[in-house]
């Protein structure tokens, strides 16, 4: 969970694709996206879409459900993140999410 906390999805996108070598513009052209795009996702100015993320993923031989677990962290955390509760809904959800991945 720490990883969680201290990145964002774009963050963590840009750890992917600085590790495999790729500037901006090649991981762009790679995922048939704008540069400008990626680099707005990579400084937390967009956020990306389900498809860009599995391409992304794919692109950087990476489990997409890590990126969308960072996702879906980060946008509850920049929503609710100031409450007190934070904490414990947090790990309610992730009880909760382990518990349907067992009825799977």
């Amino acid at each position: 969970m720490s990883t969680l906390r201290a990145q964002t999805v774009g963050e963590l996108l840009r750890t992917y694709r600085k590790a495999e070598g790729l500037a901006v513009r090649k991981a762009a052209a790679l995922a048939d996206m704008d540069p400008s795009a990626l680099s707005r996702i990579e400084n937390g100015r967009r956020q990306p879409t389900a498809t860009q993320l599995a391409v992304l993923a794919a692109i950087y031989e990476k489990p997409l459900e890590s990126l969308l677990t960072v996702q879906i962290y980060s946008e509850i955390k920049t929503k609710y993140g100031q409450l007190e509760q934070f904490p414990e809904t947090v790990k309610m959800l992730y009880e909760d999410a382990a518990e349907y991945g067992k009825r799977k």
